[in-house]
Order: C-alpha cells, then structure tokens, then sequence
C-alpha cells in the first residue's frame, strides 16, 4: 500500500508545470486587474463623481489607476447628475482625484443637453475645474457647433468657454 501510494503522489508531482494563465494574462502591465469597475469619486464625504469602467489596471505602489472603456457622471453637492463623459480610456488618481479621460472623450452637461467633444478631458475637484487643451468641438442642444483650440468650465457646467475659434474644417 505504501509503495502504491508512493508512485502515485510521484506521479501527481511530475506533471505540475508553472503558471496556466496565458502569456496575454501574464504580461498584463498592472499588479491588478479589475473587469466592470465601478466607484465613486467623494470630497468630504460628499459624492462627486461615480467611474465606471469596462477594464481597470491598478498598481501597488501608486495611486492612479489606468481605465480602459471609461464613463464618469459627475454630481452637484444635492446628488444631481450634473454632466457625464464617456470615452475609450482615461486616468483617475484615487488620493485627488484628478481624472484624464482620453481618446473619443465626449462630456455631456445633463443641463440643456450640450456635448463638449475633444480628444482629451481633464478633471480637478480642487481647482472646480473641467477642461482640454486640445481641439475641442461644442454641440449644443439645437446642432449647432462651435469648435476651438482648447476648452474650460466650472464644474457646474454655467461658465464653459471655447477658446482660439477654429472655422468649420479649419486645422489647428
């Protein structure tokens, strides 16, 4: 029975080879990986913001977390959805945070139905400030377009600005 048992372990012990994840999952550039994120943004202990993600990268050693199919609603002090961005990637910095949302970024302000569309977004709750410093396109409720080099808005959405008019079709 002992000798039986012995080559049946020895057995079980010779076809152990490493890891079984893939080198897709391997090789994945984060310590952890969270798939259909969601959390929330506060200051305070009021809710600023809610972060949905479809993929999120974190790192042990850093506060920002990489975002991959991103949408941020963010939020007035009465827990009204003040205004929404979606876009195909983006950063948030859990301790500030800060936000970058990248590449297709569109902001919607839930107010009168405006689109803000640029190929970068960028958030600070310290400064209550949403802006871009790239080309940017505003769409109002009624179709028509105004389009700059840059954009900035208070975080309520009363005060957004275009900046360095562009014509239609008119390069940076």
């Amino acid at each position: 029975m002992a000798a039986f048992l012995a080559t049946g372990l020895s057995a079980c012990n010779s076809g152990m080879q490493g890891p079984v994840a893939g080198d897709e999952l391997t090789e994945i550039p984060a310590d952890y990986v969270m798939y259909g994120m969601t959390a929330y943004m506060n200051t305070n202990g009021i809710r600023q913001g809610r972060i949905v993600a479809d993929t999120a990268y974190m790192f042990e050693h850093s506060a920002t977390v990489r975002l991959y199919g991103v949408e941020v609603a963010f939020f007035a002090d009465n827990g009204a959805a003040m205004g929404t961005v979606i876009a195909d990637r983006g950063e948030w910095n859990q301790r500030t945070n800060r936000m970058s949302a990248r590449r297709n970024a569109v902001l919607t302000v839930h107010r009168d139905g405006a689109r803000i569309e640029s190929q970068e977004l960028n958030f600070d709750p310290d400064a209550e400030r949403i802006w871009s410093d790239s080309v940017t396109t505003r769409v109002n409720a009624d179709g028509s377009r105004s389009r700059g080099r840059s954009f900035e808005s208070d975080i309520g959405f009363t005060d957004i600005r275009i900046r360095g008019y562009l014509p239609p079709g008119g390069q940076p």
